[in-house]
């Protein structure tokens, strides 16, 4: 069988970083802290105990990468890079050549009332 982690391409990503794992285990639940040592961002996953540990800590980076993701820190590799046709078919793009937004404006200030 082959390494766990072939398939996955956050978690490879993940691998070339410093990241501290922590599980405590309260009564039937396990609670297990992922940590990136770089930009001390942290998250929690709560798993039954009774879990196995590779899926526990797996789950945890995974939490891990979507949220340096979301933070803009890493890249996510299931995504690929738009194409140029794709960019310029956008529906925010077509809105701003001509046809008007079904949403009512906004006043100067931002705010809807």
């Amino acid at each position: 069988m082959g390494e766990p982690t072939a398939h996955d391409g956050m978690l490879r990503d993940l691998m070339q970083r410093e990241i501290y794992l922590e599980t405590q285990i309260r009564g039937p639940y396990a609670q297990v802290r992922a940590i990136d040592a770089q930009t001390g961002l942290e998250v929690a996953v709560t798993t039954p105990a009774s879990a196995a540990q590779f899926d526990q800590k797996r789950l945890a980076l995974r939490k891990l990468g979507q949220a340096l993701i979301a933070h803009g820190v890493m890249l996510d590799p299931d995504r690929a890079a738009p194409t140029n046709l794709e960019i310029d078919n956008r529906p925010a793009d077509k809105a701003g050549k001509g046809t008007k937004s079904p949403l009512p404006a906004l006043p100067k200030r931002g705010i809807l009332t």
